[in-house]
Formats: structure tokens, sequence, C-alpha cells
């Protein structure tokens, strides 16, 4: 499988390269600090999942997914973020993202998520929080 890797933190986003080649044998294609970045990137086509970060300087994951799922709706992206607030769910949903993974936990879940997410179901973590007045990240 062929991924794009999107977080503004290079340190993160060499460790899920890492993850995604050296553990799991796939391919990056390519990779973007941030969504200006991706959508600059000339084989986003290309990919069979794009793991986006949510909050980023410049243009932030959600709007980035929006952007580029209105010129491929079959772009299959999945979220990967440190906020787990019901408001961020909501708005992954709406934006387009067929999954979310906890930065603190994509080691465990990512072979599970990338499973279900190349078969076509969404898949969100359980533990999102319900109370969404507090912004609260980890």
């Amino acid at each position: 499988m062929k991924f794009i890797i999107v977080d503004d933190n290079q340190i993160y986003r060499e460790s899920v390269r890492f993850l995604v080649e050296s553990v799991y044998h796939h391919e990056v294609i390519g990779t973007a600090s941030n969504g200006k970045e991706f959508l600059e990137l000339k084989n986003i086509n290309d990919a069979d999942i794009i793991l986006m970060d949510i909050e980023m300087p410049v243009m932030n994951g959600s709007e980035a997914a929006k952007m580029a799922l209105w010129h491929n709706r079959s772009l299959k992206f999945i979220a990967i973020t440190s906020y787990k607030d019901r408001a961020y769910l909501i708005d992954l949903v709406s934006s387009g993202f067929r999954a979310c993974i906890f930065k603190d936990s994509i080691y465990d879940e990512f072979e599970a998520t990338i499973e279900l997410v190349k078969n076509n179901v969404m898949q969100f973590p359980k533990d999102i929080r319900i109370d969404s007045n507090k912004n609260e990240n980890n």
C-alpha cells in the first residue's frame, strides 16, 4: 500500500514513516508539514491512504481533506491526532475522514485501523470524550 503522511511535527512524521515502511513494509510516497504542502503534492491520487494530523499551521487537516476530496472522492484519510474531544470527531466525520488514531496509540492501532479503512469501514475511537465543552488536548 502507498501512504502519504501529513504532520507539522517532523519527529512524529519520521516516526510514523518508520512504522509504515519498516514495521509494516508499505511505501511512503510523500510527506508534508501542513495541509497546503499536502495539496501541492503531485501524487495525492496515487496514495491508498493519507495519514493526516488535524491541527497544523498554514492549513489544518480538516480543510485540506475537504479540498482534496472535492477533487477525488475516493481518497481515504485517517486522522492522527492528540485531541480527544467529541467536537473534533464530529469535524473529522464531516470533513471526510474514514478513521481516527490517537497519536499516543498509533503503534497499537495502526494495523487494525488500516485494514478496516482499506475495506471501506469507518473506525473512530470509542473513548472519545462526550463532553465537548472541554477543549483539552493531550
